[in-house]
C-alpha cells in the first residue's frame, strides 16, 4: 500500500514537472520571439556548453538571423538575448535596481544568502557591503604599493619568454596566464617571490575553466533548479574529496586564510596582501538581515565574515586569471599581425618608460597602449557570459514582457563589432579610433570598462596588466607564428 502511494505521488510530481517544463519551453513563442531549435527539457544547454562552438560566437550568429531580440533556454531557465545598445545600457545602468543579480553558473553560483558568497554573486545590500571593502584595494595608492611586485613579475615574464628568441613559435597565452597568476597570488594570497612555472594555481584554474560542462550535476540543475540546495553541497563535497579543480582551489585558499589568522593571533599583522586587509575587517554578520539595494541609503557596514574572505580570494583568482591573461594574449596577437602598430607602440614605450621600473605615472602616459588594449578588447570582449542579469520582478524590456527570474544576456560580441556603432571598419583592428572616440563609440564601450553600479572598475586592474606588454616590447619583438587569424602562437624575435 505504501509503495503504491509513493508511486502515485512520484507519478503526480513527475507529471506536474513535465507539464510545467513543457509550458516553459513555449515561453518565447508566446511572446512572438524567435528561438533556435532545442531539446526538451534541456532547451539549448548543449549548444551553450559546446566547447567546439563558443556560445558567444553562436549568439552573434543567431542575432544576425533573428534580430536584436530573441530568446533561448538553458534547461528550464528562460534567457532573453539583447543586441541593442540603448536597451543594454538601460538594463545594466539605468534600471540597475530591477536587474541587480548576475546570471551565473547554474552549479557553482551560490545562493545570495549563503555564507560563502563573493562580490560577483552577491546582490542587494550585501553586494554594496562587499564592494565597499573590495574596491579600496584597487585605488591609486594600492596600485603604487603593489608596483614593485608587478614589475618583478614582469621581469620574470620577459626572462621566460626570452628563452625562445629565434626558436619555434610559442603559445604566449600560457606565459601570460603564468604572469597574471603570479601577480595575483602575490598581492592577494601573500605568496613570496615569483613562482612562474612553479605554481599549481595556473593548472588548477585552467582545469576549472576547461571543466566538462556536460557533467550530470550541472545538467540536472539546468532542468531542475529546485534541487540546488541538495545537489550543490554534494558536488562541492565531492570536488574536495576527489580533488577536482574547484575543490583544490578552495582548499588552497582555506589553508592560506587559516594560516594567516593563526599568524595574526600571534601578533604578526602586516596588511601586505588582500587576505590581511580582508581579515582586518572580519566580523560576524547576519546575512538574513541584509535587504535589497537602495541608492538612497548611503550606510554600509565595512565588515567581512571568514567565509566571505575565502570567497573574495576565490573570485579574485578566478576572474583576474582569465580576463587579464586573455587581454594580454589578444593584444600580443594583434601586435604580431600589425608590425607598424607594434613599432609605433614601442616608440611610445621608449619615449615614456625611460627607467628600468615602470611606474604608475609612466603607464598613465602610454596613451597609444591604452588605445591598443581597448581595441583588442573591443574585438575580443572578455567574460561575455557575465554581461547578463536576472529580472528582480515581472517587467518589460523594449516592449517585451518578461517574468521575475528571467535572465537577460547582452550580446556583447555583436555590439562591439557593430558597424552602426563603430563604422565601416568595425571588423578591423584600428587603435586610433580611441584617440578621439565618437559619442556612439563611448556609449558602446565594452561593459568591462563602464563605471557602473554593478561592475568593478576593471580599468584599474587592466592598467597594471599593461606592465607585461610594455616590459616585453622594451626587450623583444613578437611576430605571427601561424597563418591563422585566431591563434595566439607567436614567434619571439630579438629586438632590432
Amino acid at each position: 500500500m505504501i509503495l503504491q502511494v509513493l508511486f502515485a505521488v512520484a507519478s503526480a510530481a513527475l507529471t506536474g514537472y513535465l507539464l510545467w517544463a513543457f509550458k516553459r519551453s513555449y515561453y518565447w513563442k508566446e511572446r512572438n520571439l524567435q528561438s533556435p531549435p532545442g531539446i526538451f527539457p534541456f532547451g539549448h544547454i548543449f549548444q551553450v556548453v559546446d566547447k567546439e562552438k563558443p556560445w558567444y560566437l553562436e549568439l552573434a550568429k543567431y542575432t544576425k538571423k533573428f534580430g536584436k531580440f530573441w530568446g533561448y533556454q538553458e534547461g528550464v531557465h528562460n534567457v532573453l538575448v539583447v543586441a541593442d545598445l540603448e536597451t543594454a545600457n538601460e538594463i545594466l545602468h539605468k534600471r540597475f535596481e530591477e536587474f541587480p543579480q548576475r546570471k551565473g553558473d547554474h552549479l557553482i553560483q551560490r545562493d545570495p544568502k549563503d555564507d560563502r558568497v563573493h562580490l560577483a554573486d552577491a546582490w542587494g545590500q550585501r553586494w554594496k557591503r562587499l564592494r565597499s571593502i573590495v574596491m579600496p584595494q584597487f585605488s591609486n595608492n594600492s596600485l603604487k604599493r603593489i608596483s614593485p611586485i608587478v614589475n618583478d613579475s614582469a621581469r620574470h615574464l620577459v626572462a621566460h619568454i626570452g628563452k625562445h628568441v629565434d626558436k619555434d613559435p610559442i603559445n604566449i597565452h600560457l606565459y601570460y596566464q603564468e604572469y597574471t597568476m603570479d601577480v595575483i597570488a602575490r598581492i592577494a594570497m601573500g605568496v613570496k617571490g615569483s613562482q612562474q612555472w612553479n605554481s599549481q594555481y595556473p593548472e588548477i584554474l585552467r582545469g576549472l575553466f576547461d571543466r566538462n560542462m556536460k557533467e550530470p550535476f550541472y545538467l540536472m540543475l539546468t532542468v531542475a533548479p529546485f534541487l540546488k540546495p541538495i545537489l550543490q553541497p554534494i558536488f562541492l563535497r565531492l570536488a574536495t574529496i576527489l580533488k577536482l579543480p574547484i575543490g583544490r582551489l578552495y582548499a588552497q585558499i582555506e589553508i592560506a586564510v587559516a594560516e594567516r589568522k593563526k599568524a595574526r593571533a600571534a601578533g604578526n599583522i602586516t596588511n601586505d596582501d588582500f587576505i590581511d586587509m580582508f581579515l582586518s575587517a572580519e566580523a560576524t554578520i547576519d546575512h538574513s538581515q541584509e535587504g535589497s539595494f537602495d541608492r538612497r541609503d548611503p550606510t554600509v557596514a565595512k565588515k567581512l565574515t571568514t567565509e566571505e574572505v575565502i570567497a573574495q580570494c576565490f573570485v579574485f583568482l578566478l576572474a583576474g586569471f582569465d580576463t587579464t591573461a586573455n587581454t594580454l594574449a589578444y593584444v600580443s596577437h594583434f601586435l604580431a599581425l600589425n608590425k607598424d602598430i607594434q613599432d609605433r607602440l614601442r616608440e611610445e614605450i621608449d619615449h615614456v618608460c625611460t627607467t628600468e621600473e615602470v611606474s604608475n605615472e609612466q603607464l598613465a602616459e602610454l596613451k597609444f597602449m591604452d588605445c591598443v588594449t581597448k581595441e583588442g578588447l573591443r574585438l575580443h570582449p572578455l567574460a561575455t557570459v557575465a554581461v547578463a542579469r536576472v529580472a528582480e520582478e515581472d517587467c518589460e524590456i523594449a516592449g517585451i514582457s518578461i517574468d521575475k527570474g528571467t535572465m537577460v544576456q547582452i550580446d556583447a560580441y555583436t555590439l562591439q563589432r557593430s558597424k552602426e556603432i563603430w563604422g565601416a571598419d568595425a571588423e578591423e583592428f584600428v587603435p586610433d579610433r580611441w584617440m578621439n572616440p565618437t559619442k556612439g563609440a563611448t556609449d558602446g564601450l565594452p561593459p568591462v570598462w563602464r563605471r557602473t553600479s554593478r561592475l568593478c572598475r576593471q580599468p584599474t586592474g587592466l592598467h597594471r596588466g599593461e606592465d607585461g606588454p610594455s616590459a616585453i616590447a622594451k626587450e623583444i619583438r613578437v611576430a605571427s607564428g601561424t597563418e591563422s587569424k585566431v591563434s595566439v602562437d607567436v614567434l619571439i624575435r630579438k629586438r632590432a
